[in-house]
């Protein structure tokens, strides 16, 4: 079991590590990690929905990827979907973005294939970017809401594993991410976002949805404070055995 405080933390120190940052977070026994719609049409360069700033994401997130895949933990992927005749073009006159779900854009729209400046090569414009591509025995489960959990099976992929607890990465901070961050607090989920592996169009958009998060609906971290409570969480499970 992973446990955030007390029992990471006696292994923490003795192995030399200050665990001073891992004390805000919550206690949660089985993680899981949601990577929130790092698609290509979100972030690769030129896409209709490009998130520049989500680049500089990457490599934090490819970190957490690592943990988790290392301790064997659940790694969630959610790729937001347009269709045809999308019912949000209703709406296009007030919100922008949604001019790119038009049929001549097909913003996200599974199976079709465009070309990324950035990577010199077409890609399905709803798939996860190369960079933090799903191995073939993780989850992913496409959305039409912002939040993760709305109209998706997520919750109950959740308990079915035991899951007490989730850490949230991706995009648009103050949309997808947010929402499903208040989505996991209404369903008693302790949640964590990790402040360098979200992003927006305006990074005073992701201040203030971190502020947001961390008074109303969950808790705030870095990758690293979270890496280090898995490794901490680790070593306590090992010395655990060891006792058996």
């Amino acid at each position: 079991m992973v446990n955030l405080r007390s029992r990471s933390d006696a292994a923490s120190f003795r192995k030399g590590t200050s665990v001073h940052h891992l004390q805000t977070l919550p206690m949660i026994d089985r993680p899981a990690l949601l990577v929130v719609d790092m698609q290509n049409d979100f972030v690769r360069a030129g896409a209709p929905f490009e998130v520049p700033a989500a680049r500089e994401t990457i490599p934090s997130q490819q970190r957490l990827l690592g943990a988790f895949r290392e301790h064997d933990l659940l790694i969630v992927f959610l790729q937001w979907v347009g269709i045809e005749n999308d019912p949000y073009l209703r709406m296009q006159d007030k919100f922008t973005w949604v001019r790119g779900l038009t049929d001549d854009i097909k913003g996200c729209r599974p199976g079709h294939l465009r070309y990324y400046a950035d990577i010199e090569a077409h890609r399905d414009c709803c798939a996860i970017i190369d960079e933090l591509a799903p191995t073939a025995d993780e989850v992913q489960l496409t959305k039409r809401g912002y939040g993760a959990f709305l109209g998706t099976a997520l919750d109950s992929i959740l308990r079915d594993r035991n899951i007490d607890g989730v850490i949230i990465t991706g995009v648009m901070s103050e949309c997808c991410v947010e929402d499903t961050a208040r989505q996991a607090y209404q369903l008693h989920y302790p949640a964590v976002v990790i402040k360098d592996a979200v992003a927006t169009y305006d990074p005073r958009a992701t201040a203030t949805m971190l502020d947001v998060v961390d008074k109303n609906f969950g808790w705030v971290a870095g990758t690293e404070a979270v890496i280090d409570w898995l490794k901490a969480a680790q070593g306590a499970r090992a010395l655990s055995h060891k006792r058996k």
